[in-house]
């Protein structure tokens, strides 16, 4: 299996997180009141939609935008072309060096993709100077647990079983007193860790079956060996979905993370 096939489709993704991810970092955003010339680091930029906000926010700042995807690291160049305050880096956030230190890290939507996080936390600790601060916004327990219950049903089934023999979750879901333990063991302080859950409701089936093939199902479908085994898995998800009473709307958990360096 190609690292590729496992890559994200970044064009649809900037397009699919436009409603979900980008209302839910500018949210994250205003809870911060920014001076304008911090030094930041976006980390799990992804295509770089939102990263063109905090740039408005730090005019006189450096935002390092950071992503391990190469099509996102692509599409975020584009996006980001008019941003002289930004620098996107190809790298891993848990392994990022960067030429200084920052005073926030930021990040939305996207430290549930680091299996090791208290790896994690610990580097994220090393980058920021001192009175640095954490503004994270991640999946918490329980995120769209009715929707993966579906497709690991799916997964197990007679058409699909053999596809995922070697499957492995690529994602982790902490419950908020997991990661202030970790955040504890990384010597932050100020911590402040919340799990609320938030409903999003897709106008229509096809916004709602785009956004579940482009995010949900990007840690399965590049197990699947062909584009027609792939619409057959989504399409699969989507008869059974309709059938277990979902509308067209996903529950999430969402774990907001406050944190400083002192």
């Amino acid at each position: 299996m190609s690292n590729n096939n496992r890559s994200w489709d970044a064009r649809t993704y900037d397009k699919v997180s436009s409603n979900v991810q980008l209302e839910w970092g500018r949210k994250l955003l205003e809870k911060r009141r920014w001076i304008g010339n911090e030094t930041v680091m976006d980390a799990g930029a992804g295509s770089g939609n939102l990263t063109k906000i905090l740039a408005d926010k730090v005019p006189h700042g450096q935002i390092y935008a950071i992503d391990a995807d190469y099509n996102m690291v692509q599409q975020a160049k584009s996006n980001l072309s008019g941003c002289g305050n930004v620098q996107v880096i190809h790298s891993s956030m848990e392994n990022v060096n960067l030429r200084t230190k920052v005073d926030v890290i930021f990040s939305n939507s996207a430290l549930h993709w680091i299996l090791d996080q208290k790896s994690v936390f610990s580097h994220f600790w090393q980058l920021l100077k001192p009175n640095g601060e954490l503004l994270i916004e991640c999946g918490g327990h329980g995120n769209i647990e009715s929707a993966l219950s579906i497709i690991f049903k799916i997964m197990l089934s007679d058409q699909f079983r053999e596809h995922f023999v070697n499957w492995k979750q690529s994602w982790y879901f902490p419950k908020p007193d997991e990661t202030e333990r970790l955040l504890q063991k990384a010597r932050f302080k100020d911590i402040q860790v919340n799990l609320s859950k938030l409903t999003t409701t897709f106008s229509d089936h096809e916004s709602f079956a785009n956004f579940v093939k482009t995010v949900i199902m990007k840690a399965f479908l590049g197990y699947l060996p062909n584009a027609k085994k792939k619409d057959q898995f989504v399409d699969a998800f989507l008869i059974e979905f309709e059938h277990s009473g979902g509308a067209w709307s996903l529950d999430f958990m969402r774990l907001d993370i406050f944190a400083r360096k002192f």
